[in-house]
């Protein structure tokens, strides 16, 4: 496939230059009412493929990538994936398109209640953003767009680690709303907002901060008590002469509009207001503000 705008780059490399550090969170990915996480988190890490179409006469664009893929056509012809197996699993029976953790708690989302068939749970994406290519040639400003999470569930034989059956049942756990995008020397940022609208009922159940007195308090009610949105940071690297070089070599075209794709990695991390740790959020007050709303942005 051809490179769209950014290109791979190492866990190493993913630092957000001049950006505050991430706040470190926990998953419950278990079918239960108790929080397990095996530690905290700083970052999810995602390798995963991505179309973009550009209008070469307009400059207008739209990025896609994850879910959206599935079933996604350009010109007539099939430019995706044809189901959620294809979407996450490689050739080689390998996760790809699928969040992985950095630190990596063990075990994270596995369910061995039916041994010896392991059930896991996992978390992908769907992503969605529109914007222009800038008067380079080479970089982009979106302008809008969404960055959604969900879950999905796989299942294999613990003889057998190696042959994964992906289950489906994918959920959307968060929809995240576009604020803004910069380049970096070396890096794009994309930047968005969980909201108190954003989480589902399924994702207030997965995301969670910890709190001085180590209790767990979920994004939902962290938003709820703070009245604060959390922002969102997705970063990659840049690579100069990349996205020019795509455009004049696409994979397809129609008209003026071209497609250029790549596979990418990045890393996603989520940062509320300073301080920035929940060390000063008590219980208590999720009781006195727990009722308040606010206007969806």
């Amino acid at each position: 496939m051809k490179k769209l705008l950014l290109a791979t780059a190492t866990a190493a490399g993913l630092a957000l230059s001049g950006q505050a550090a991430a706040t470190p969170f926990f998953l419950d990915l278990t079918d239960d009412s108790v929080v397990n996480p095996r530690g905290s988190i700083d970052t999810l890490e995602l390798a995963y493929d991505s179309v973009t179409e550009v209008n070469t006469a307009t400059g207008a664009l739209v990025s896609r990538g994850g879910l959206g893929l599935i079933g996604y056509t350009f010109n007539g012809t099939n430019a995706g994936f044809d189901n959620l197996e294809a979407l996450v699993l490689n050739d080689e029976g390998n996760f790809t398109n699928t969040f992985t953790y950095d630190p990596s708690p063990n075990n994270i989302g596995q369910d061995g209640s039916g041994y010896p068939t392991i059930i896991g749970t996992a978390l992908t994406f769907d992503f969605e953003l529109d914007g222009f290519l800038n008067a380079d040639g080479d970089t982009v400003t979106y302008t809008g767009g969404v960055l959604d999470i969900y879950s999905y569930q796989y299942s294999y034989d613990f003889s057998t680690p190696e042959d994964v059956t992906i289950l489906g049942n994918e959920e959307l756990l968060i929809e995240s709303e576009f604020v803004s995008s910069s380049i970096n020397p070396g890096e794009q940022i994309i930047e968005s907002l969980i909201t108190e609208v954003s989480l589902t009922p399924a994702g207030q159940e997965v995301f969670y901060f910890q709190n001085s007195a180590g209790q767990y308090v979920s994004f939902q009610e962290y938003i709820n008590a703070t009245l604060t949105d959390i922002l969102v940071y997705a970063s990659q690297t840049v690579t100069v002469g990349d996205l020019a070089n795509n455009i004049a070599n696409p994979i397809d075209s129609d008209g003026p509009t071209v497609l250029v794709s790549d596979d990418h990695s990045i890393a996603v991390k989520f940062q509320v207001p300073e301080p920035s740790t929940v060390a000063v959020l008590g219980l208590g007050l999720i009781g006195m503000f727990g009722f308040s709303r606010r206007n969806k942005k």
